[in-house]
């Protein structure tokens, strides 16, 4: 390679149509504004891109207005035919009306993935869209966004693989709902919702669903699964009953169990291990060696003396 070669910068040697489908299509948006930043060639271009990111927006330390003004700039000047992802982390409050802008301009675009962390507002928001009516999704993650799911069999989320919810209240209408309708579900994570009783899934026709995962949900009393498929299961909270009887497939399990001091979690634990017994990997917290410790001490001392007596 010559002198002259190695001295040339790359985006030189490309076409200005190329550079510009490159940087719009393929970089993500948080690179995408710094080079925007920094270049004449591409401050005035138009944004094509199709993963809009704005999750570490905050990280730059802007203001809330400033980051308002950047995502409403980028929406204005987007002028591709598609977006596959929308991820935003910002507080709503007074401007639930540009979000649900943003949103249904993705929507139009055939959004694949979609997420919303509103954390921020300290407050569940209700957006006015029926999420269960997008027809494209293959991921949903919505964290202190209220989320319904008719069980009339909506049109949408039949492509969905991974749903993820935070902060929403659930119930055994909306649990059937999602697994009569979304054939292709992967995985469903319930962080922090709100339900009462008993969590009961029944994926007994269902072929891809091979994740769970449960966290600190209180008000939840015992867990009953018909899941063949399942292969990963995660829990955080209190010590509940499980019915494992109908998961053939379970590999992984990780119990973070959680100490409630109104009673002694000791007989639940115990009978909870035979839905566990065929996993690879097991992963708990102190509250199961406490438990356990006992029956392993007096288990090797009986394995010691029956080894004397032969």
């Amino acid at each position: 390679m010559s002198e002259s070669s190695k001295k040339m910068r790359f985006p030189e040697v490309l076409s200005d149509d190329l550079v510009e489908h490159i940087m719009s299509t393929f970089l993500p948006i948080k690179s995408g504004l710094q080079s925007r930043g920094v270049s004449k060639r591409f401050r005035h271009a138009e944004i094509r891109s199709r993963y809009l990111d704005f999750s570490e927006i905050y990280s730059m330390r802007r203001s809330q207005l400033e980051v308002m003004l950047i995502i409403e700039d980028i929406f204005g000047k987007h002028k591709g035919s598609q977006i596959n992802q929308l991820i935003l982390t910002l507080n709503p409050i007074g401007v639930e009306d540009k979000i649900l802008t943003w949103i249904k301009t993705c929507v139009d675009k055939n959004v694949q993935e979609l997420g919303l962390d509103f954390s921020k507002s300290k407050k569940v928001i209700e957006i006015p869209i029926d999420f269960s009516a997008i027809e494209t999704l293959t991921v949903l993650e919505l964290k202190w966004c209220k989320f319904k799911i008719p069980d009339n069999s909506p049109k949408g989320l039949k492509l969905l693989r991974t749903l993820s919810l935070m902060k929403t209240k659930m119930t055994k209408e909306m649990i059937d709902a999602i697994f009569s309708n979304c054939f292709h579900l992967e995985s469903l994570e319930l962080i922090k919702c709100r339900m009462y009783g008993t969590l009961s899934i029944n994926a007994q026709n269902h072929k891809k669903f091979k994740s769970l995962v449960v966290y600190s949900m209180p008000n939840l009393l015992n867990v009953i699964l018909n899941a063949p498929t399942l292969e990963c299961y995660k829990y955080d909270g209190y010590v509940i009953m499980v019915d494992f009887s109908k998961v053939d497939a379970l590999k992984e399990a990780k119990l973070h169990y959680r100490w409630r001091y109104s009673y002694n979690p000791s007989a639940l634990v115990i009978a909870n291990m035979g839905a566990y017994t065929g996993v690879h990997v097991l992963a708990t917290t102190n509250i199961f060696l406490e438990i356990y410790h006992p029956i392993l001490t007096t288990k090797k001392r009986l394995f010691s003396n029956s080894n004397l007596d032969m």
